[in-house]
C-alpha cells in the first residue's frame, strides 16, 4: 500500500546516501582548529550529531522492518510507514536538543560572550529558508492529493468519459495519499517543523564554550545547525520525493487505463511523469544537500582572540 511504497522509496534513497555519506565525510573532512579547547568542542559537537544521526537511523530501520498491515486504530494500511520521514525527522531534533544540555558550561565569577545576538533565523540561513519552503510545498502537494482522491481516500479517480455505446467508464488507481494519509503526514510536518525550530532554538542559547575564540565558537554552532538542518532537509526531501512520485505513478496509471476516443489520456501519463521525475529529482537533491551540510564549519584564519569565559 501507500505507506509500503513510500518506505520503500525512502530506503532506495537513504541506504545508498548512507555509504555516499561516508566517502563523503572521508573525504572532505577537514583539521580541526589549532587549540585544545577548539578541537574537544568540535569533538564534543561531532559525538552529537553521532549520536543523533545512530538514533535516527535505528528508528528508519525499525519503521522499514515492520509489516505493511492496516492496524484497527488507522485510517489506511501503512500509515505508519507513511509517516516514517517525519518520525525519523523527530528523534534526530530530539538527540540534537538533548545533546545540548551535554555542553560545558563556563565556569567562574566573570563571564563574557560575542557581543552579536543569534537567532534562529541568522543561525539556520539559507538552510533554514529551503527547509521551511520544503516543508510549504509538502504541504501544499498532501493537501492537493486529499481534495483529488477518490471517497475511500486512497487512490486517483478518473473518469467518467461517456463511450460512443452509452455506456460510461471510470476507474481508480492506487496507492494514493488522500485524506487518510495526509491528515497524519500534515500533523507530522506541522511536528517536525516545530522540533526543528525547538533544536535550532537550543543551539542559539547555547553558551559560549570555555576558552575558546568567539569566531571558532561561532563555527561550531554553525556545524551543528547545518547538521541539523540537513538531516531535517534530507527526511523533508525524501518523504516529498516519494509522495509525489508515488502520487505520479498513480496518475500516469489512471491515465493509461482511462481510454478517450481508444487511446489513454496522454494528459494524465504526461502530468503523471512529470510528478515522478519531479519527485526523484527532489530526493536527490535534499540527500546531496543533506550531506554537504555535515561538512564542519571552520572559522576565519585571522581570528585569534579567545572569547574569555571566566575570570
Amino acid at each position: 500500500m501507500f505507506g509500503g511504497v513510500l518506505v520503500a522509496a525512502t530506503v532506495a534513497v537513504v541506504l545508498p546516501a548512507a555509504l555516499v555519506a561516508l566517502v563523503l565525510w572521508l573525504v572532505t573532512r577537514r583539521p580541526s582548529d589549532d587549540g585544545g579547547p577548539v578541537r574537544a568542542a568540535r569533538r564534543h559537537e561531532l559525538m552529537v550529531s553521532s549520536v543523533a544521526l545512530g538514533a535516527s537511523a535505528v528508528c528508519a530501520i525499525l519503521l522499514a522492518a515492520q509489516p505493511v498491515v492496516w492496524p484497527g486504530w488507522a485510517p489506511a494500511p501503512g500509515l505508519l510507514q507513511a509517516v516514517a520521514p517525519f518520525t525519523v525527522a523527530l528523534v534526530f531534533c530530539a538527540v540534537r536538543a538533548v545533546g545540548e544540555r551535554t555542553w560545558p558550561r563556563p565556569s567562574g565569577e566573570v563571564r563574557a560572550a560575542p557581543l552579536s545576538r543569534r537567532t534562529v533565523g541568522s543561525l539556520g540561513g539559507a538552510r533554514l529558508r529551503v527547509a521551511l519552503g520544503t516543508a510549504g510545498v509538502f504541504a501544499v502537494v498532501l493537501v492537493a492529493c486529499g481534495l483529488t482522491a477518490d471517497a475511500s481516500g486512497r487512490a486517483f479517480p478518473t473518469g467518467p468519459v461517456a463511450l460512443a455505446d452509452g455506456g460510461v467508464l471510470t476507474g481508480a488507481s492506487g496507492p494514493y495519499p488522500g485524506w487518510p494519509y495526509g491528515v497524519a503526514m500534515l500533523l507530522g510536518l506541522a511536528a517536525t517543523v516545530v522540533a526543528t525550530w525547538a533544536a535550532l532554538r537550543s543551539i542559539v542559547r547555547r553558551p559560549p564554550l570555555h576558552g575558546v575564540p568567539a569566531a571558532h565558537d561561532d563555527a561550531v554552532r554553525a556545524t551543528s545547525a547545518a547538521r541539523l538542518l540537513g538531516a531535517v532537509q534530507l527526511c523533508l526531501g525524501v518523504g516529498l520525493g516519494a509522495t509525489l512520485a508515488v502520487s505520479g505513478n498513480a496518475v500516469r496509471s489512471g491515465g493509461r487505463n482511462l481510454l478517450l476516443n481508444g487511446a489513454p489520456d496522454h494528459g494524465l501519463v504526461a502530468l503523471g511523469t512529470i510528478l515522478t521525475v519531479l519527485g526523484l529529482a527532489v530526493a536527490v537533491a535534499s540527500v546531496v544537500a543533506g550531506l554537504l551540510a555535515a561538512r564542519p564549519h571552520t572559522a576565519p584564519a585571522a581570528t585569534g582572540v579567545a572569547t574569555p569565559a571566566a575570570a
